[in-house]
């Protein structure tokens, strides 16, 4: 039923995606990183769980160095019994490996920043000795269990041959996979195809990408990535997370669902109730407009519109939406027409003649003119001055 949903073109196209994609989420962690937004317990875990019930195969829950209130979070997430591998960050610092270690998580982020930029601001240390210290954090958390991912932080501003030599050094210390962070969202996804493509050549590790999204490319950075072989991606729900937040979660997954035609098997229906939750709790509000979860996207109100949906949703709609768990809506107001009015008629039960109809099709264009929104009390006089009652 989907395929038809979409571009008859996207079936023509072997897009040569990964057979496995690992989907990292962070949002406990770069998404509570939104400036003024601080979870509860309580709602990390109820987001982890959602996340769960979605199938996010690995929920990044926290930051354990932050705070003990922090760390004894994490490894509250971490001992819920979830499906999910709980990960966390860490710097590559034995201490801040001790808390991940206290938490009891499954595997770790361990980061550092490595263009010159960084180097320079924040270090102040020779690249080799710098190089060395993120080795040594690898072996730190290899030896005691853990899943590394090595991240090197502003990558898409680090010289390539920086990149790999300290890459091939983290592949060769047993980092399980290595991180391209986009940190400051400033790589277009062409040039995100060349960095992946030049770093595949020379790595074996599963290679990450950390997509921010200052220039709205975060979700197209993280899809061309994985055509170069990049098999897993960090995303947030909702897209939150610092400056213009990261790669959204719900974008990527229908996005590859239905526009690339991979299916990662998650519970999609669970995706408009997981973007509530956040929003609820981040206390960041949802543009109407926001791609998938936006109160508009199946919100219509122009008359030649709806009277298509009506007939068949296919015609407006690229997916129904049912399948990320709401309902769409018709909404009166200045561009209805009759197909918009008969539907609206049709859930309270109540029939008209033609006259009628065009009169309450009129009254409805003239009262939103007028600025006043077509509530149900509003619907209601209209309907009485054409003398029909509810």
């Amino acid at each position: 039923m989907t395929d038809r949903f979409v571009s008859i073109y996207n079936k023509e196209i072997d897009y040569n995606l990964p057979d496995k994609i690992n989907i990292y989420d962070t949002t406990l962690r770069d998404g509570e990183q939104t400036p003024g937004v601080c979870f509860s317990l309580e709602e990390k875990l109820e987001i982890a769980h959602k996340l769960d019930e979605l199938g996010i195969p690995q929920i990044e829950a926290g930051f354990p160095i932050v705070s003990e209130n922090e760390k004894q979070t994490v490894k509250t997430i971490a001992n819920e019994g979830l499906d999910a591998q709980i990960i966390c960050l860490t710097r590559t610092k034995k201490e801040d490996i001790d808390a991940a270690l206290d938490a009891d998580v499954d595997g770790i982020i361990t980061f550092m920043g490595l263009s010159d930029l960084h180097l320079e601001v924040k270090i102040n240390k020779p690249r080799d000795v710098v190089n060395q210290i993120c080795m040594d954090a690898i072996d730190y958390g290899k030896d005691h269990g853990l899943f590394v991912a090595f991240s090197a932080e502003d990558a898409t501003r680090t010289e390539l041959p920086k990149l790999l030599d300290v890459y091939k050094q983290a592949q060769d210390h047993g980092a399980d996979r290595i991180h391209i962070a986009d940190t400051t969202g400033s790589i277009n996804p062409y040039a995100t195809q060349y960095l992946v493509k030049n770093i595949k050549k020379e790595i074996d590790a599963e290679i990450a990408l950390h997509c921010h999204n200052d220039f709205g490319f975060a979700v197209a950075n993280s899809i061309a990535g994985l055509f170069e072989g990049a098999t897993a991606i960090s995303t947030t729900v909702n897209g939150i997370g610092e400056r213009a937040g990261n790669a959204s979660l719900e974008e990527l997954i229908m996005s590859l669902k239905l526009l690339y035609n991979k299916d990662l098997g998650f519970k999609t229906e669970v995706i408009y109730e997981l973007s509530q939750l956040v929003s609820k709790y981040s206390k960041i509000p949802i543009s109407d407009s926001k791609a998938i979860v936006g109160n508009n996207v199946f919100r219509h109100e122009s008359g030649i519109h709806v009277d298509a949906i009506v007939k068949n949703p296919l015609a407006y709609e690229p997916f129904i939406p049912e399948m990320i768990g709401t309902k769409r809506q018709i909404v009166l107001g200045k561009h209805s027409g009759k197909s918009a009015v008969i539907e609206k008629l049709d859930t309270l039960n109540i029939k008209v003649d033609d006259t009628q109809l065009s009169q309450i099709v009129s009254l409805v264009k003239q009262e939103r003119e007028r600025g006043e929104e077509i509530t149900n009390n509003k619907f209601d006089e209209i309907l009485e001055k054409v003398n029909i009652k509810r």
